[in-house]
C-alpha cells in the first residue's frame, strides 16, 4: 500500500453508464457521446451506492457521458471537478469502428497496444498516474469520487495492483455504471 499523511484515503472509481456506441460495440474514446435510456437507469442504480460512500470530492473526465453520470450519482452535492487526464485514451484514427474488426485484446496490452496513432497505454499511464499522484499530495485523508472511462479504469487498477505479468489489462475494465474502491494508507 502507497502510505499518505496519518489515516486512511479511500479513491471510488466509477465508470459511465452505458451508451449507444457500447451497444454497437464502438471503440469509444474521445467523441462526444451520452449515456442512453439504459445508462441512465443503470446510473440511477448505482447512485444507491455512492449514497452512503463518505466522499469528500468528485473528480470527472470532461466528456458528456461522464458529466451526465457525475450528476446523476453525486447525491451528496460534493464539488466536481473536471480533469483532462480522466479521459478515455485516445484511439485518434480508429475510434468509432467495431472492436470485433481489429485484436482489441492487443489494444488493452501493454507493448503491444501500438494502433496506428492511437495513445499509447504508457502515454495514457503517465497522465493517470501523475493525476492520481497529485491526489494523494493534495487531498491527503479526503475520500475521492472518479467518474471516467474504462480505459482509465483499468490504468487505475493497475496504479494500486500493478500490471499483470505479461501487461494485458483487458480483463481488469469495470461493466458500464459499476463502482470500485481502493484505500491508500
Amino acid at each position: 500500500m502507497n502510505v499518505v499523511g496519518g489515516r486512511n484515503m479511500y479513491i471510488y472509481v466509477l465508470r459511465h453508464g452505458l451508451t449507444d456506441w457500447n451497444i454497437q460495440r464502438k471503440l469509444l474514446s474521445v467523441t462526444d457521446v451520452d449515456l442512453n435510456d439504459i445508462g441512465i437507469e443503470q446510473c440511477e442504480a448505482a447512485k444507491k451506492l455512492v449514497e452512503n460512500l463518505g466522499y469528500d470530492f468528485v473528480f470527472c473526465s470532461p466528456k458528456l457521458r461522464t458529466k451526465h453520470t457525475a450528476q446523476i450519482v453525486n447525491v451528496q452535492n460534493k464539488p466536481i471537478i473536471y480533469d483532462k487526464r480522466l479521459i478515455e485514451r485516445d484511439a485518434k484514427s480508429i475510434e468509432g469502428i467495431n472492436v470485433d474488426d481489429f485484436d482489441y485484446r492487443a489494444y488493452w496490452t501493454l507493448g503491444k497496444d501500438e494502433y496506428k496513432d492511437s495513445e499509447t497505454i504508457e502515454e495514457c499511464k503517465k497522465r493517470v498516474y501523475e493525476f492520481l499522484d497529485e491526489l494523494k499530495k493534495e487531498y491527503d485523508g479526503k475520500n475521492i469520487l472518479i467518474v471516467t472511462h474504462n480505459g482509465i479504469c483499468r490504468i487505475i487498477n493497475t496504479y494500486f495492483n500493478g500490471f499483470p505479468k505479461r501487461g494485458d489489462i483487458f480483463d481488469i475494465g469495470q461493466k458500464n455504471a459499476q463502482l470500485k474502491m481502493y484505500k491508500l494508507k
